[in-house]
């Protein structure tokens, strides 16, 4: 289960059990509802603990499911880690409406998304 934590302004996902569609899949769907609840409109999910990756189709389909979820309501940044680090997951979503950044550079992920640590 990702550990999630309001900021102030803005969520901090962090994701560090082993990678699963079902995990992601239902994270996505977490953070929509705690970013409701909470009134957020940003959110920063760290996945560089996470192990295991999702394959390139799967990053297209969770792509598909931000932008359905999240759209451009909530501004979101993933980072990865390097090796990790595709766009698929941003450019599927990015061209169906969502306002997100994939990166593994936490300091330009924090910049990005406008908020301090």
């Amino acid at each position: 289960m990702p550990i999630f934590q309001n900021k102030g302004d803005y969520l901090l996902v962090e994701v560090n059990e082993p990678y699963s569609v079902e995990m992601i899949a239902s994270a996505i769907h977490e953070v929509t509802a705690y970013c409701k609840e909470h009134n957020l409109n940003k959110a920063l999910v760290d996945m560089r603990n996470m192990p295991g990756a999702p394959s390139i189709l799967e990053r297209h389909r969770f792509g598909i499911e931000l932008a359905k979820e999240w759209g451009s309501r909530i501004k979101a940044a993933l980072i990865l880690r390097p090796e990790d680090l595709s766009h698929m997951t941003e450019n599927t979503a990015v061209n169906r409406g969502a306002n997100l950044l994939s990166t593994s550079d936490a300091a330009h992920a924090m910049k990005w998304l406008g908020v301090t640590g």
